[in-house]
């Protein structure tokens, strides 16, 4: 028997976590995406390293959650699977829209004295720079934290980043899954953007190590 797939329009609402409210006193706005089974309140608790009064944190978190164990009992999300994935990748694209502008809905005019900053972690990464290409915000930094590139990426698809912006990629020497990025092709990319940049190889495995966070940080923000 031959099996149709048809789709229907569905309105749903999708959370997102913030590290608390914006004020007059706000610097910098972070909009972080986690990795593979994990949570956006989780993933969250490696940014408590900078001050909230000046950094503004953003999670977001995938659309689909599922157990992560045997007992039912722990949750994690995702971003998407290879299945119906173009529809994953508009329904990303959607939300981390509609996230962002509700972030510059509070900010107002302030918005323009900010800094605008991005990190992906692991299966994060391609649906950030999905988002960055198709939304084109303002990058002032953009950390991308054990995380491959998409695939169907040029170089001309980086377009969304400018002579000011500046991009790190972060990787353990102990990463499991390092083995699966091609991190020739990542360094060439690096040195082929026209912003700043750097490669940041760190001693550990498959994790955001708050030091290292610092390290990044610390090179747009010496007062976070």
């Amino acid at each position: 028997m031959e099996h149709h797939q048809q789709w229907v329009p569905l309105q749903i609402e999708a959370p997102f976590y913030t590290n608390g409210t914006i004020t007059n006193k706000t610097e910098h706005l972070w909009m972080v995406l986690h990795g593979y089974g994990q949570l956006a309140d989780h993933f969250m608790r490696r940014f408590d390293i900078l001050n909230t009064e000046r950094h503004h944190v953003v999670g977001c978190q995938g659309l689909s959650r599922f157990y992560l164990d045997k007992q039912y009992q722990k949750v994690g999300a995702s971003w998407m699977t290879k299945m119906d994935r173009e529809a994953d990748i508009k329904h990303q694209q959607q939300y981390l829209s509609n996230v962002f502008e509700n972030r510059l809905s509070d900010l107002g005019e302030h918005k323009d004295q900010l800094k605008f900053n991005y990190l992906a972690f692991s299966q994060g990464g391609a649906t950030l720079l999905r988002w960055l290409k198709y939304y084109k915000p303002k990058v002032d930094n953009l950390i991308l934290w054990a995380a491959d590139m998409p695939k169907e990426f040029s170089l001309e698809d980086y377009s969304f980043l400018s002579p000011d912006s500046t991009v790190f990629i972060v990787l353990g020497d102990r990463d499991p899954f390092r083995t699966f990025i091609d991190i020739k092709k990542q360094k060439e990319l690096l040195n082929s953007l026209n912003c700043n940049s750097k490669f940041i190889n760190f001693d550990g495995g498959h994790h955001v190590r708050r030091d290292v966070l610092e390290e990044c940080v610390k090179h747009f923000d010496d007062k976070f």
